[in-house]
């Protein structure tokens, strides 16, 4: 019985760090508030590599998605957040609850 609970502890634990790390995507949680807006663009970067005649040239380009959340005293803030969270929170929803579906 102790060992099934020990183990079962240790599953748990496991389970939580895993969500944690899945969560953790570099964006810092936005102020509360509902949706007002959203707002995604692709950002380009030319990389050059190399040097002399072996110089080489490479576009990177990714999505950055904001959101903007108006608050009780009808203040507007605009943030950064990962795609899941932009695909999660619709326009009228209450932010941060919308991204616990």
């Amino acid at each position: 019985m102790r060992r099934t609970l020990t183990a079962l502890g240790a599953a748990l634990t496991a389970a939580a760090l895993l969500l944690t790390a899945c969560g953790s995507d570099g964006h810092e949680q936005g102020p509360a508030g509902r949706v007002v807006a959203k707002d995604r663009e692709q950002e380009c970067r030319t990389k050059t590599t190399g040097t002399g005649t072996k110089r080489k040239s490479h576009r990177d380009c990714r999505w950055e998605y904001e959101l903007t959340t108006r608050n009780k005293q009808g203040e507007e803030h605009e943030f950064e957040v990962s795609a899941g969270v932009y695909d999660d929170c619709r326009r009228g929803s209450a932010y941060p609850s919308c991204t616990n579906r």
